[in-house]
């Protein structure tokens, strides 16, 4: 009786596989999904490395322009009149005539301004 191929035989121990330009169809796909992967990363890490280019200049620029703003903001609160009184003088006030409560005497006096429209 003759074995047919394969037959008796056990798992692994199968006919060589033909050598020949079709090769291994699973093999082929795995290599191109491989393939797929790394030029798709490659197209990622490309497109991060110009937006963190870009992000770099840009922020440089909001760095100098913070800069550029803090300096004149310094010159014309240093070249600005001050407004109101002066905090630091001694303002003498008329209150001989003046409504007041506590003695006349008293080492320090309060004027209080008021407008009633």
């Amino acid at each position: 009786m003759a074995k047919r191929q394969g037959e008796g035989q056990r798992p692994g121990e199968g006919a060589p596989l033909p050598q020949g330009r079709g090769g291994d169809p699973l093999g082929l796909a795995t290599l191109a999904g491989v393939v797929a992967v790394l030029v798709i990363s490659f197209a990622n890490w490309r497109d991060v490395d110009r937006i963190d280019r870009s992000l770099g200049e840009r922020l440089g620029k909001l760095e100098t322009r913070l800069d550029q703003v803090a300096t004149r903001m310094e010159r014309a609160s240093a070249a600005a009149p001050q407004r109101g009184p002066d905090p630091n003088r001694v303002y003498t006030i008329q209150t001989a005539s003046a409504p007041a409560r506590g003695p006349a005497g008293a080492p320090v006096t309060i004027a209080e301004f008021s407008d009633f429209q």
